[in-house]
Formats: structure tokens, sequence, C-alpha cells
């Protein structure tokens, strides 16, 4: 147990070594960089930290990232290069540092939207096996076009739904932006108003991930 433990704390500064490292971008390889959302059930397990590490030959220095836990899930988004022999790695630890499941696939990424990947967590200890999915979130806006009246007061109100990588909806908030605001704005809530005649795009980001609606302001 006294080893386990030296080892987190090994560990751990060796991912704060790590993060920083890959903040700069000081060893990561050049090239197009893909987005992963990454989720873990954790209920009816012990885990108290999930850590993702990404390696490959081209990336000399892994690349290391800590989820967020909230109501027993452990989610967040890693980037990585895009290429072959991508080996993903989730180690997950108790609220003492001890390691209690860890599990790994080789697979290929690639810029945009990835198949959806599983990797499952074998426990070392007494504890339930886990499963972790990675992919891209799916946002949609509805409706996907609107027009909007430049004159009298005209709104129209976007609403963005959100799916993860199993196709399951997913709350949370976007961030709504329009391409032109000199044809229409948006405000913080999806609701659009024309400022001149024409067309543009309005998006709505969750995680890295748009959806767009295509807005036409008449005269």
């Amino acid at each position: 147990m006294l080893r386990k433990r030296m080892s987190y704390l090994w560990f751990a500064v060796a991912t704060i070594t790590l993060v920083a490292a890959c903040g700069e971008q000081a060893l990561a390889p050049t090239g197009t960089q893909a987005r992963l959302a990454v989720d873990v059930n954790l209920a009816g397990t012990a885990v108290a930290t999930v850590i993702v590490q990404v390696s490959a030959p081209d990336i000399p220095t892994p690349l290391v990232f800590n989820l967020v836990i909230s109501n027993s899930v452990a989610s967040g988004t890693i980037t990585l290069p895009a290429g072959s022999n991508r080996t993903i790695t989730l180690l997950a630890y108790d609220a003492s540092g001890v390691e209690t499941q860890s599990g790994s696939m080789v697979v290929s990424i690639q810029s945009g939207t990835n198949s959806p990947i599983s990797v499952t967590l074998t426990p070392l200890t007494g504890d339930l096996p886990l499963t972790a999915n990675l992919g891209a979130y799916a946002v949609t806006v509805t409706p996907s076009s609107a027009s909007v009246a430049l004159s009298g007061g005209d709104t129209v109100r976007l609403s963005a739904s959100i799916k993860d990588t199993q196709g399951n909806p997913v709350t949370g908030n976007v961030s709504w932006a329009t391409l032109n605001p000199g044809v229409a704005i948006v405000d913080s809530t999806g609701l659009v108003s024309g400022t001149g005649a024409g067309t543009t795009k309005v998006s709505a980001v969750f995680k890295g991930v748009t959806g767009t609606s295509n807005i036409t302001v008449t005269p």
C-alpha cells in the first residue's frame, strides 16, 4: 500500500510537469489536432481521480489530462495530434491516491469526427471494472435555417441539443456566436436579431464542437 501511494505521488509530480509541457506545446508534434470527448461512469466505485495519457512514436512526451468528476461521472475533452498508433491509457485512483483501475487501447485518430471508442478499465483491487467512452460530442441547432425581418423587432429563438459519443443527451451550456454581426447578432440564450439584409451563420459551441443554423435577414 505504501509503495502504491508513493508511486502515485511521483506520478502526480510528473503529471504537473507534463501538463505544463503540453500547455507550451514544447514537444507535441506539429500537424492537425483532433478533439475527443471522454466520459466514464464511476457509479458504485471509490474512484476520485481519473487521468488520461496519450502516447505515440511521434509523441515523445506523453500528453496528460485530468478529467472532471461530477455526479459520479468523469468527463472532459482531450486534444491530441491526429495520426496512427495513438496509445490512450486511462488510470483511476481512489481518494487515498491508490490506483484502482487501468486500461489502454491503441487507435488511429483522424482530424474532425472520429468513430466512438470504448476503453475498458480493469480493476486492480476489488473494485468494479469501468468503461470509458471517447469520441466527439454532436451539437445540433434547431431550426437549422430561419428567416428574420430586419424591421419590426423581429427575432428568432435558436436551441441547441447535445449528445455524447453513445448518442445520449447531455446537459450543458453552449456558447452562441454569429459569423457576421453586420447581418445578425445572437445573445447568450440563442435569440437572434437582424442588423442588415443578407445571410449568415449562427453557431453553438460545446467543448470545441460546433452546430450551426443558416440565418437569412430580409429587408
